[in-house]
């Protein structure tokens, strides 16, 4: 089992729980585009985020690479850069994503699906 952090421990509602895992739109949203693409690294989402500032952006990452939703490559070129993709566990958290896209496409008369 998966050893949160102690904050997420207390918590025993499963939707309040996933609620604070995914936390904010930008989570969310990173979560998006990394389900759209099978990899990108960091220029790339904050280009695709934008108006996300870097501080924020790096701070997303580390709490979702923490949460083990999405992983940190570091791909030893010249020079180095990191790439970031969902595990598993990010790739099931991005259907329920899906489903909030549907919901919202049904309700809220989107033109655009996620």
């Amino acid at each position: 089992m998966i050893n949160y952090p102690e904050d997420l421990k207390s918590i025993s509602c499963p939707v309040q729980k996933t609620a604070e895992l995914i936390g904010s739109k930008w989570s969310i949203l990173i979560i998006r585009e990394l389900n759209q693409n099978k990899f990108l690294r960091f220029n790339e989402l904050s280009r695709s985020l934008k108006p996300i500032s870097s501080r924020t952006l790096s701070l997303k990452l580390k709490e979702l690479v923490e949460y083990e939703i999405i992983k940190k490559k570091i791909v030893s070129t010249s020079p180095p850069h990191s790439e970031y993709s969902l595990t598993q566990k990010g790739k099931d958290l991005a259907i329920v994503l899906g489903a909030m896209a549907d919901w919202s496409y049904k309700w809220h008369n989107n033109e655009n699906k996620l």
